[in-house]
């Protein structure tokens, strides 16, 4: 008679062969089925592995099970995402231009990043309010990491404002650049002022015709470089023409001596030409005709100036003539002078020689007398071209020192520039309304400004440059089928997109940083082969 089942669970070590060569070692859970007869199989787990040609078994590594809630938790991916493209450009333009270097250098590095930080803002939004820079910062890196609140920049704007050594510091810095041909442009524009407590906001000439007080912005202006060097600010109700002394006496504190100035009519008056030459500065400024002693000169060489010998050779429908000529100026004295006896408040009279440019353009004439004079000065052009300036007659070399009037034409020209620059100001740095209550906080503010304005015009200037090296290279034939394809469309999209909407265009290009326990990974957004020319025009790739 067969034994009765126990009904007890076994467990056996069972070898499994694999077709790799392994065994298995399983361990087996078994019952009896009476019913069935045969032993039924309840469970089995792999224990380990007797790899192929070896005797011992290894253990395996344990099956991972599910993560509980609290296991979960450690695991949660900890990652931000950033929008780097337009910042990158940015970046890029304050490190090349030195702008960044000068802000580090004239104070602290906490104060420099938030400075920096604040004109970044304004260079990326096109002159957004300020107050949107407290979620804007969240998705867009900037130098100041602790994050920059309303509090943060108004106190800021109080300390930039009472730190005159911080911003005269960064002037002085930003005078050295220049070379001693510069010339800087000065002009003046309005911003109008709501606050009672601005002490400066007078009545007075408003250019936005808004009906408010203003406050007058003096600023000085490169005009080789494009580049706003230094700025103050007066009274609005102060005329035009009173503050060319201001500009002199910045110059000359910032180490500034023989850099010309150029103005427009608005600055001419004896009284400002007097104050110019009595503090040694060249300068070109835009006289009026029926002044007394212009007019008679400008009747005087009327003939010259139909001569197709004082054709301007960038514009040939002009012509030009210099007239050297001496000419006595008055100056009221500041202090009385003890060795002279000459009494505080008396004139002085002082003789300077003057080189008056007289221009006359002939653009309405006929077609036939233009062409001649193209002809003509073709001519003269190629005889010159072969005759050194040594081997020209005493009077001859005499003349050829003299000042060139199509040179002083030329950076008269540039300094319609600083209009540019104005609008920029105001439609790209939140400069139409003053938009703070006291006047260190408004100095403060308008030095932030400056200096987002610095990056504008820094980075317009790389992009006039980057649309005329395009041009050659498309014109130069040169370039392959493929590359001229794409710089062609670059041209393109740079003529017909402003700098604005180029930084935007950037603005998609993300950076996600992924960090866990274990890694740490920099994500990029690919560009194309469009974007990638301009990124290496403009010297980023050449940078990273």
């Amino acid at each position: 008679m067969p034994a009765k089942p126990s009904g007890e669970i076994k467990t056996k070590i069972i070898h499994q062969p694999q077709k790799n060569g392994d065994i298995y070692v399983l361990e087996r859970k078994t019952i009896y089925d009476p019913d069935k007869k045969y032993n039924k199989v309840l469970s089995s787990k792999l224990i380990g592995k007797i790899p192929k040609g070896e005797k011992d078994p290894v253990p395996t590594r344990p099956k991972k099970g599910k993560a509980t809630k609290s296991d979960r938790k450690t695991e949660i991916v900890s990652a931000k995402r950033m929008h780097v493209g337009m910042m990158d450009i940015i970046d890029h333009i304050g490190k090349v231009s030195g702008i960044d270097d000068a802000v580090y250098s004239s104070t602290d590095i906490g104060t420099a990043q938030k400075i920096i930080s604040l004109a970044r803002y304004l260079l990326a939004t096109n002159g957004q309010s300020l107050p949107g820079i407290q979620t804007w910062q969240f998705n867009h890196p900037l130098p100041y990491e602790d994050g920059i609140s309303e509090d943060v920049y108004h106190n800021l704007f109080v300390q930039v404002g009472m730190d005159e050594s911080l911003q005269q510091s960064f002037f002085q810095i930003r005078c050295e650049s220049l070379s001693d041909e510069d010339a800087l442009a000065y002009d003046s524009s309005t911003i109008s002022v709501y606050s009672e407590n601005q002490n400066e906001a007078r009545y007075g000439f408003n250019k936005a015709h808004d009906g408010l007080k203003t406050i007058k912005m003096l600023t000085l202006y490169s005009i080789d470089s494009r580049q706003p060097i230094a700025f103050t600010k007066q009274p609005g109700n102060l005329p035009d023409v009173t503050s060319v002394t201001n500009a002199i006496n910045q110059l000359t504190a910032l180490g500034v001596n023989t850099t010309e100035i150029v103005t427009d009519n608005g600055y001419y008056s004896e009284q400002n030409l007097s104050e110019l030459l009595h503090a040694g500065f060249d300068f070109i400024t835009l006289a009026k005709t029926s002044l007394t002693w212009i007019r008679p000169e400008i009747d005087k060489h009327m003939e010259e100036l139909d001569d197709f010998r004082s054709i301007c050779p960038f514009d040939h429908a002009t012509h030009g003539v210099t007239v050297t000529l001496m000419h006595d100026f008055k100056k009221i004295r500041k202090y009385s002078s003890h060795k002279s006896g000459a009494e505080k408040g008396s004139e002085e009279i002082f003789s300077r020689r003057i080189y008056l440019h007289i221009y006359f353009n002939q653009s309405r004439q006929n077609d036939d007398k233009t062409t001649l004079q193209d002809d003509l000065y073709e001519l003269k052009t190629l005889l010159e071209s072969g005759t050194p300036v040594d081997e020209l007659s005493p009077a001859a070399q005499e003349k050829a020192k003299e000042k060139d009037p199509f040179e002083c034409l030329r950076k008269y020209r540039k300094r319609e520039t600083i209009e540019s620059f104005f609008e920029s100001e105001k439609q790209r740095a939140d400069g139409t309304r003053a938009r703070v209550w006291y006047t260190d906080t408004l100095r403060g503010r308008m030095f932030v400004q400056f200096i987002s304005l610095c990056y504008y015009e820094y980075f317009s200037e790389e992009i006039r440059k980057l649309k005329a090296a395009l041009d050659s290279e498309i014109n130069g034939g040169s370039l392959k089928s493929e590359a001229l394809k794409t710089t062609k469309k670059l041209r393109t999209w740079v003529n017909n997109t402003p700098l604005y909407l180029q930084l935007q265009w950037f603005d998609t290009v993300e950076q996600v940083d992924i960090s866990t326990k274990l890694r740490s990974r920099r994500w990029n957004a690919e560009v194309t082969s469009c974007d990638a020319l301009y990124l290496e025009k403009i010297g980023l790739y050449q940078e990273c």
